[in-house]
């Protein structure tokens, strides 16, 4: 079972504040979602007081679509950030291998919150893979859509690659 992740945060440092965070396990070699191994949370950006909040990513917020900005900024149902990271830690520990649309940024900030609060990171280096370097490799090239709702965004970089891994032939990874 892998588990694919994404986020929203108000930032691209590794310290970003971080605003929802998303991950949903499932079977890359099929059209399997495990949605019982799934886990939304929108984050109490109040919960990060240490954390970064850069003035462009606001601006970049600022530009997109209203349930975007709502999903992202509303109030409710918001938890700290330190019992979202130790849900996401569960279903980290059982994961064959974490997904991410680009390491480079969920990965690191998500590492980094772990480390601030001084919590074990819940993987290991060789189980992270990225799913925006397999999408390149399909030979249609589809797009994937984006809507800034990192649950949504979760099942849309699952589907993604489940059918890229279809159309290359893919139906295991040694």
């Amino acid at each position: 079972m892998d588990l694919m992740l994404d986020i929203e945060t108000l930032g691209s440092d590794p310290a970003a504040v971080i605003l929802n965070i998303a991950a949903c396990a499932f079977d890359p070699f099929s059209d399997t979602i495990y949605d019982k191994h799934a886990m939304y949370r929108r984050i109490d950006t109040e919960s990060q007081p240490d954390r970064v909040i850069e003035d462009l990513t606001i601006q970049w917020w600022a530009q997109q679509g209203e349930l975007a900005q709502a999903e992202a900024f509303g109030e409710e149902d918001r938890v700290p950030l330190k019992d979202a990271l130790e849900e996401l830690k569960g279903l980290m520990w059982h994961a064959e291998r974490i997904w991410a649309n680009g390491i480079a940024f969920d990965m690191t900030i998500i590492e980094h919150a772990f480390k601030s609060y001084g919590m074990p990171i819940p993987w290991q280096y060789y189980k992270v893979m990225d799913a925006r370097t397999v999408y390149k490799m399909s030979p249609d090239r589809e797009k994937l859509g984006n809507s800034h709702h990192a649950f949504e965004d979760v099942i849309l970089q699952i589907g993604l690659l489940q059918r890229t891994f279809k159309k290359l032939g893919v139906k295991n990874l040694a």
